[in-house]
């Protein structure tokens, strides 16, 4: 008998095939007629061999695909899955996922095309549906037609925006366009906290996905988020590739925090430096948005939460995304996804953790007082700035605003004593 055997598609081109062994174990293995030709691999982890690949690698891959936590156990209630079977999750939802990935059973007839019918909602509909997620995540159907899916432990859904609706695909020919996220009932205040932090991002010069805010018709707010794997100029939509620093590092999805064996920040700096077209850049935008996220007490900034972006032959630092306050709800831990020079919570980053680790990770001493305090400055400005715009002023983005600017005046006053002694030795 056949071992079951799932079609991996990369940019609509058949890539390899990914089995379940007998022992339950994940393999997969390029085809050769893949390897012979030179194919873009799927991920720094799985270059372009005639070996197969083992489970560990599979799942760090494949795994890092699917939901997590009690997403991934909402949709195991769902369809009758087990929240422990990374395969048939695949066989189920690989129609449509993160970059150009396409994930399809290996017996369907060749040239066969799945359904490929769009599903306008209604507003009712589609109110509907959000207001469902939590219990039927991914918009699970009963026929088996919704095929998406997204990483991470937040509800959301992946749609297509037709003009002034949206719509879901049936069939996994359909790219979608845009990320859904309606904010949780445990977590009130999120859409704006998260929409807040993503424009304040853009507003200081790093590259974000964009997201816009939007509610139902029975008031629940949301997030449009617009999807940066997808090039949207051309029709059909084309797949853009891309994969998280898990991915790209061979780290499982249990493992994207760093005191959980997860990606640190050093890890993540070699991996630009090593795969990036312009890594200078990359190397900056990834050190500002640390200094972000701590910022506006992002503890959650895990190695999940950076990409690589496939756009061109070689890959590029992904725009940011999921950038929120944690510390804006007291439930949630101060501890850090990734350390700052072993600081390992939000109160123990201090001026000196951020010079061990600029030092480590190979910037110039000079670079935190020419570009991070700069940088923190304007942050803080920016923050206040925007919270007084009318779709920004709300209470909860005030409480960020005024913590940002807590968190700015104690980096620079430990600043001060630093400069002034200079200044005295360098005066004549």
């Amino acid at each position: 008998m056949a071992k079951p055997a799932l079609e991996v598609r990369l940019n609509d081109r058949l890539a390899g095939t990914l089995v379940r062994k007998d022992n339950g174990n994940l393999q997969y293995r390029y085809d050769d007629s893949y390897v012979e030709a030179g194919g873009p691999p799927l991920s720094v982890n799985l270059p372009v061999e005639s070996t197969a690949y083992p489970h560990r690698d599979c799942l760090a891959f494949f795994g890092n695909l699917l939901p997590e936590e009690d997403v991934r156990a909402q949709v195991a209630l769902a369809t009758g899955i087990s929240a422990a079977n990374d395969y048939k999750l695949l066989e189920r939802f690989g129609g449509d996922v993160a970059g150009a990935v396409t994930i399809l059973p290996s017996d369907h007839e060749e040239g066969e095309v799945e359904p490929d019918d769009l599903e306008i909602l209604s507003t009712e509909e589609f109110d509907g549906i959000l207001l469902r997620l939590p219990q039927r995540p991914l918009a699970v159907d009963e026929k088996g037609e919704v095929r998406m899916s997204l990483a991470g432990a937040q509800s959301k859904l992946p749609v297509v925006e037709v003009e002034d609706a949206f719509a879901l695909p049936h069939g996994s020919r359909r790219a979608t366009t845009h990320i859904l996220k309606p904010e949780p009932e445990r977590f009130p205040g999120l859409v704006a906290n998260e929409f807040f932090c993503m424009r304040l991002a853009e507003e200081v010069g790093l590259r974000v996905a964009q997201v816009r805010r939007a509610e139902t018709v029975s008031g629940l707010p949301f997030l449009i988020v617009t999807r940066y794997d997808r090039d949207l100029t051309r029709e059909p939509i084309r797949r853009l590739h891309q994969e998280d620093f898990c991915q790209a590092l061979g780290k499982l999805y249990v493992e994207k925090y760093q005191h959980e064996g997860g990606p640190s920040v050093g890890d993540s700096m070699r991996l630009i430096d090593e795969e990036s077209t312009a890594p200078a850049r990359d190397r900056q935008q990834l050190w500002l948005a640390l200094v972000f996220n701590v910022l506006i007490g992002n503890c959650d900034a895990h190695g999940k939460n950076y990409s690589l972006l496939y756009d061109s032959p070689a890959p590029s630092l992904a725009p940011f995304y999921d950038l929120v306050s944690t510390a804006a709800y007291a439930e949630l831990t101060t501890r850090l996804a990734m350390s700052i020079d072993g600081a390992t919570h939000l109160d123990q980053v201090d001026r000196r953790a951020w010079e061990r680790l600029a030092e480590q990770v190979g910037f110039a001493s000079r670079f935190l007082e020419q570009r991070t305090l700069p940088f923190v400055r304007e942050v803080s400005k920016a923050a206040a700035r925007l919270s007084d715009e009318g779709e920004h002023a709300k209470a909860e983005v005030k409480e960020i605003v005024n913590a940002i600017q807590r968190r700015a005046q104690r980096l620079q006053a430990q600043a001060a004593p630093r400069s002034r002694s200079r200044s005295k030795a360098e005066s004549p």
